[in-house]
């Protein structure tokens, strides 16, 4: 699961996912149901807690990661991080090239 993409979603819409799937499961009589709905709940509190780091936070860990290794992704990132602080691009947009960076880092590091 390590390498499924990320999308965003507003945190109404999740809140009242987790409200219906709630409902399902007090209300339904089928125990499989009732099994599955709670599963999904599990599912979406379980990405919730490991997503709890705002995209900012990780573009500024990455930041300081990549420092001393990679001068190169160290500046994309801090570009990216000042154009969604400025808002001059939307987080949507932000998160794609953030994953973009994060899967080409491997490829991109100066061998010294």
């Amino acid at each position: 699961m390590e390498d499924e993409e990320k999308v965003l979603i507003s945190k109404v819409c999740i809140q009242k996912i987790k409200m219906g799937l709630k409902t399902i499961r007090l209300n339904e009589k089928n125990k499989n149901l009732k099994k599955e709905a709670s599963e999904m709940l599990n599912m979406i509190d379980k990405e919730l807690s490991d997503d709890s780091e705002s995209l900012e936070e990780k573009i500024l860990e990455k930041m300081k990661e990549t420092k001393k290794s990679d001068p190169d992704m160290n500046a994309n990132l801090y570009i990216l991080y000042r154009n969604l602080v400025d808002n001059k691009i939307s987080e949507e947009q932000a998160l794609q090239l953030y994953s973009m960076y994060v899967k080409i880092e491997p490829y991109n590091k100066i061998i010294k």
